[in-house]
């Protein structure tokens, strides 16, 4: 029997158990709170809830552990899954910093336990598009590029005070720099890996809230291309895109408008190609079946916690630049 064991069923625990409902036999739920729990229960494909992730491992051996829970807590959940033999599938970031996972990524390759950490992007089609078109040179060699990433974050989660959510709350992982590190997983899916990282992380807006709402970050990769990325909680207009200039043309992939153009320096014109919703929300599904092929087929793991580690350092060299108001190496030790 294939079974589950979701920690934490808010509001991505249950997206994430309606695409793995097709894949696993029997899921359980880890949820502190009852009131929640028992929703969960009613309303969604699940088995048993438990008040505690100690509990439900006590009860069952499950043969994958997806943590959707704050990530504060995400080091020492996936550190007794992986002891109880569990494959694990963990929510971004992955975690509040870089130390211990490396000796956990270690763990996880000595004992064949696939990992995954769910930096969902990659998985939407056009996102593919876009690095088709990077790589094969279309516009030519990249120079430098603009990533937008910005929505008001009391709009995420209407039927809630957007006060009491965790990304409200510095101690607990929330916050625009960790949350939206979407696109430097992107960045680096992309345009390869960050050396340096200047930054200025701060809490500016009205929001009424202890992480950071905005954070401005100047990336430089092995290739010397940069990148500035202006990550933001209070933009009252949604705004996700990125903008790659090379020394051939232009691209810029929209996640709001689901399209990428390309404009061609020997046309002069614009190519456009159109998606839609339904091909960003196709990410689900599909990083769900990912993770499901990699514990049953043996595939191979696009994200590993490895890979997760290396942006988890310019996370980390984000806040440190911030602090220091110097440049920062990016360091993936810890």
């Amino acid at each position: 029997m294939n079974t589950l064991c979701v920690v934490g069923a808010g509001s991505i625990g249950r997206r994430h158990i309606e695409n793995f409902s097709e894949l696993f036999d029997r899921i359980d739920i880890v949820e502190p709170n009852a009131e929640r729990a028992a929703e969960v229960l009613k309303s969604h494909p699940v088995n048993s809830a438990f008040a505690s992730f100690e509990e439900a491992i006590a009860d069952t051996s499950y043969q994958a552990v997806a943590i959707c829970a704050p990530p504060h807590v995400h080091l020492p959940i996936a550190e007794l899954a992986a002891r109880s033999g569990s494959h694990l599938f963990i929510e971004k970031p992955l975690g509040m910093n870089v130390s211990g996972w490396n000796d956990l990524a270690l763990y996880c390759e000595e004992k064949g336990i696939v990992s995954y950490v769910a930096y969902c992007h990659r998985h939407i089609p056009y996102t593919e598009v876009l690095k088709s078109i990077v790589q094969s040179g279309a516009i030519g060699r990249v120079i430098h590029g603009n990533m937008r990433w910005g929505s008001y974050l009391p709009d995420w989660h209407p039927w809630e005070d957007y006060r009491t959510f965790y990304m409200a709350k510095r101690e607990e992982g929330g916050g625009a720099l960790m949350d939206e590190s979407h696109g430097i997983d992107i960045a680096r899916y992309i345009l390869g890996e960050v050396t340096e990282v200047f930054a200025i992380v701060d809490t500016i807006s009205d929001l009424e809230i202890s992480s950071d709402d905005t954070a401005f970050l100047t990336l430089r990769f092995e290739n010397r291309s940069v990148l500035q990325i202006n990550f933001d909680l209070s933009s009252r207009c949604p705004r996700v895109s990125l903008e790659i200039i090379g020394t051939e043309g232009t691209v810029i992939w929209d996640r709001i408008a689901h399209e990428v153009r390309v404009f061609s320096a020997s046309t002069k014109e614009w190519e456009e190609r159109k998606y839609s919703k339904d091909d960003l929300m196709a990410m689900y599904p599909n990083q769900a079946r990912h993770f499901y092929n990699c514990i049953v087929n043996g595939d191979k793991s696009i994200i590993d916690i490895r890979d997760a580690i290396k942006t988890q350092a310019v996370i980390d060299a984000g806040f440190e630049s911030s602090a220091s108001g110097k440049l920062i190496s990016v360091r993936s030790q810890g």
